[in-house]
C-alpha cells in the first residue's frame, strides 16, 4: 500500500481537498456544490455504494476543530496532539467542504478547520482565509510566498510540473441509474491501471477501482494555464491524506486525458463519463496482501454560482497576515 501510495500522491492535498480540481478546461457557467470526503477500509469495492448525503455532511460538519494550543513549547505540543486527533476524526466521519467555480475562479471552505482557499486564474493569485481569525493572505501562482509563521501551516512552494506522460487503461461496466444527492445520475464500475512515464525512462505502475455517479452536465474547471497542478497549502504527507492526494490526483489525470498530450486514455466497455459531475466516488487501492482502502467523496446541494458572486471575495472585515 504504501508504496503505491507514494507513486500516485506526487501530488499533496489541503485536507481532502481532494475531492476533485483538476485545472483542466473552463466552463460556460458557474457551479456550487458541497461534499464529504472520507476513508473506508474495505476489500471489495462493490460494496461501496452512495448513501444519505444529508446525514453524513452533518456528521461531517459537526465534528470539532483543532483546539488552540496557546504559545510556549508545551502550546504547541498539545496542538499538535489536538491536530492528530482531530485527523483521525475526520478519517472516520469525514471532511465536510464548500466548493464554489465559476469563470476563472474556484474557492473551496474546509468547514472543520474554517479555511477557505480562492483561485483566480485571471489575477494569477491564491488567497487563503482564515475564517476562524478574519484573516487573510495573498501569493502568486507565479512566485509563491513562503509559508505564513506561527505553526498554522506547513506549506512552500507548489508542486513542479516534471514532464511525465501517464498511460491510462479503463476497463468499465455499468452500474444503472439512480439518484445521488438530490441528482440523477448514471452509474459506473471501473478497473483502472495507471503507467507514469519520468523524462529520465523510469516507469511505475498503479492500479485502482472507481465505483462513480455521473450527472449528464460538465463538471466546471478554472483554466490556469502555466500554473502547478493545484493551488493552496501542502499538508503532512500521513498515510490518509497521501490516500487523498492519491485519489485527487488519479481523477485529474482521468479529466485531462485527451486535453494533454502527455495523458492517454484507453477504454473498454461503456466510455466513463470523466468530464462530467459526479455525485458520488469511491476509489479503492488494494495492497498486494488483498487489504484495501477507498477514499470516498459524495456530493450535495448543487446548485449555480457566477463568477461576481461574493464567495470569490475578500470580506471588508477581513485583515491581512503580517
Amino acid at each position: 500500500m504504501k508504496r503505491g501510495l507514494v507513486l500516485i500522491s506526487t501530488l499533496v492535498a489541503v485536507a481532502f481537498f481532494l475531492a476533485s480540481s483538476p485545472f483542466a478546461a473552463a466552463a460556460p457557467s458557474g457551479l456550487a456544490w458541497d461534499s464529504v470526503s472520507k476513508l473506508s477500509m474495505t476489500t471489495d469495492p462493490s460494496a461501496l455504494q452512495p448513501g444519505s448525503f444529508e446525514d453524513d455532511y452533518s456528521a461531517a460538519a459537526s465534528a470539532q476543530p483543532p483546539a488552540q494550543g496557546g504559545g510556549g513549547l508545551l502550546g504547541h505540543f498539545k496542538q499538535q496532539i489536538a491536530m492528530a486527533q482531530n485527523a483521525q476524526q475526520m478519517m472516520q466521519s469525514g471532511m465536510a467542504e464548500k466548493h464554489y467555480v465559476a469563470g476563472s475562479k474556484e474557492r473551496t471552505d474546509m468547514v472543520t478547520v474554517q479555511t477557505a482557499i480562492i483561485t483566480d486564474c485571471v489575477a494569477r493569485t491564491i488567497t487563503t482565509l482564515n475564517l476562524r481569525n478574519k484573516t487573510y493572505r495573498v501569493v502568486s501562482m507565479d512566485q509563491p510566498s513562503a509559508p505564513a509563521s506561527g505553526g498554522g501551516s506547513t506549506g512552500g512552494s507548489m508542486p513542479k510540473d516534471d514532464g511525465s506522460k501517464i498511460a491510462i487503461v479503463v476497463a468499465n461496466s455499468v452500474l444503472g441509474a439512480r439518484a445521488v444527492g438530490g441528482e440523477q445520475t448514471n452509474g459506473y464500475r471501473s478497473d483502472m491501471t495507471f503507467t507514469e512515464t519520468k523524462p529520465t525512462g523510469e516507469s511505475n505502475t498503479q492500479n485502482a477501482n472507481l465505483i462513480g455517479y455521473y450527472t449528464a452536465f460538465t463538471q466546471p474547471f478554472p483554466h490556469c494555464s502555466g500554473s502547478g497542478a493545484w493551488s493552496g497549502d501542502s499538508m503532512s504527507p500521513a498515510q490518509g491524506l497521501a490516500m487523498m492526494a492519491a485519489a485527487s490526483k488519479m481523477m485529474r489525470e482521468l479529466a485531462t486525458a485527451g486535453l494533454d498530450k502527455r495523458f492517454t486514455l484507453k477504454q473498454s466497455g461503456p466510455a466513463l463519463p470523466f468530464v462530467n459531475f459526479s455525485m458520488y466516488q469511491a476509489i479503492t487501492f488494494t495492497a498486494k496482501n488483498g487489504q484495501g482502502a477507498a477514499f470516498v467523496t459524495e456530493r450535495g446541494h448543487v446548485h449555480p454560482v457566477d463568477a461576481n458572486d461574493p464567495a470569490f471575495s475578500i470580506p471588508s472585515d477581513f485583515t491581512k497576515e503580517q
